[in-house]
């Protein structure tokens, strides 16, 4: 129970279908355990007749596993690569309907087996999934109805300032998601401040009413990483004596990869010994990228790419490199800088406003997309090793996240009175 006496629910219909731990899935699942643990927090999924109790998919985090039932295996090839370039020729508005139809159809099937339930005066129905995937709004509108409160998350809103980044169907689908949810919402809780004067500023640009609005902070605490878990050319890549940068995270346009090669092979023609480790999943939109990256003639010698890192070779990277660089054009909070600076790892990062949010002694900015300046650090970091006066940002874990977004949500939602439990 919180503070407010109301019972807690979260929103994991899209993170119930998805294997990997990464991004938003990363957020949902590590603030559903905590919630889980700290006021007994109940997972729900969507479904057309509204929100659902999740019976499916029991058991202690370590336990849980992607749902792979017929329409959760649909939905992931639905959005597999090859299936989103077969059909972005199709005309954008019919596009739009045929994936909003086949979606609701799909997470509607997959939340007919789970446990009807009804909400009450008081609870909490927190939407921080990729709730765009389904349309959230209509059972978040029957939970508010019952006398649930609607607590909306926000990340970001680069598909709308930033659409370049985005497939066109996203763009839509996600304007059309966040116009509804507005709509339904009791309050708006995003991942940084940026990210909430962005969406203050949006709405007021679009001249629609901002419910009570406010921000928390993600966690970053990694797995603890398992011993001999690190590949050997990686152990040999992070043992050598000439310092080493590294990039984490997918390898897509936002982030930038092709600023940050084009700043090293500057800075290798003049001889620089410093080396680059790109750690991150490929995206299908850098495939060409991808192939130069394999072919480089650095690859193997002053360039090393590893495109399934663990966690653990993670975390080797942020204890081993001279720094972190974070090149990327836009974020709505910007977790790598975090999980570096936690563990003592300089940082190297676009002035972005999410970014210059969390900096602190030991991030070095440049101005976005500026190879001059992100090569200019690479050599000040490559001739001067910075990490003994970078100092160590405070830890900041998910259990913490988790109660950070318990004060905010129940600072701007009226008290809801103590009740007994039950589902």
């Amino acid at each position: 129970m919180s503070a407010g006496g109301g019972r807690w629910f979260i929103d994991v219909s899209y993170t119930r279908t998805q294997h990997g731990n990464v991004g938003i899935t990363r957020a949902v699942r590590r603030l559903q355990d905590e919630l889980a643990v700290a006021v007994g927090c109940v997972p729900v999924v969507f479904h057309r007749s509204g929100f659902r109790r999740l019976v499916s998919q029991q058991g202690a985090p370590a336990q849980r596993t992607a749902d792979d039932s017929a329409a959760a295996r649909l939905f992931r090839w639905l959005n597999t690569d090859i299936v989103r370039r077969l059909v972005s020729r199709l005309p954008l508005a019919l596009l739009h309907r045929a994936w909003a139809w086949v979606s609701g159809a799909t997470f509607n099937t997959l939340g007919a087996r789970e446990e009807p339930m009804v909400f009450r005066a008081g609870d909490r129905l927190v939407l921080a999934d990729q709730s765009w995937n389904y349309p959230a709004w209509r059972a978040a509108l029957a939970a508010r109805t019952q006398g649930a409160s609607v607590v909306l998350v926000v990340y970001d809103l680069i598909p709308l300032r930033r659409p370049e980044f985005c497939p066109p169907l996203f763009t839509r689908a996600f304007r059309h998601w966040l116009l509804h949810m507005l709509a339904c919402s009791d309050a708006v809780v995003c991942i940084s401040a940026a990210t909430r004067d962005d969406l203050a500023a949006w709405c007021a640009q679009e001249k629609i009413a901002l419910p009570p609005a406010t921000h928390f902070r993600l966690g970053s605490d990694l797995p603890v990483a398992a011993a001999g878990a690190v590949r050997a050319g990686l152990a040999g890549f992070t043992a050598a004596t000439a310092p080493f940068f590294a990039i984490v995270g997918t390898i897509e346009p936002r982030k930038n990869h092709v600023l940050l090669l084009a700043a090293f092979e500057q800075i290798w023609r003049e001889g620089s010994p410093a080396r680059l480790l790109v750690a991150g999943r490929p995206h299908a939109e850098c495939s060409a990228l991808v192939e130069r990256l394999k072919g480089h003639p650095e690859q193997g010698r002053r360039l090393l790419t590893l495109f399934d890192a663990s966690d653990a070779e993670l975390a080797r990277a942020y204890e081993a490199c001279r720094a972190l660089v974070f090149p990327s054009l836009a974020e709505g909070f910007g977790l790598p800088l975090v999980e570096a600076r936690t563990r003592g790892c300089p940082v190297i990062a676009s002035d972005l406003p999410a970014l210059r949010e969390l900096a602190d002694q030991g991030v070095y900015l440049f101005r976005a997309n500026d190879e001059g300046g992100l090569a200019a650090l690479l050599r000040a970091h490559t001739a001067t090793d910075h990490r003994p006066d970078a100092g160590t940002m405070p830890d900041f874990t998910w259990r913490q996240s988790a109660d950070a977004l318990r004060r905010v949500v129940d600072g701007m939602l009226p008290p809801s009175p103590a009740q007994p439990s039950g589902h």
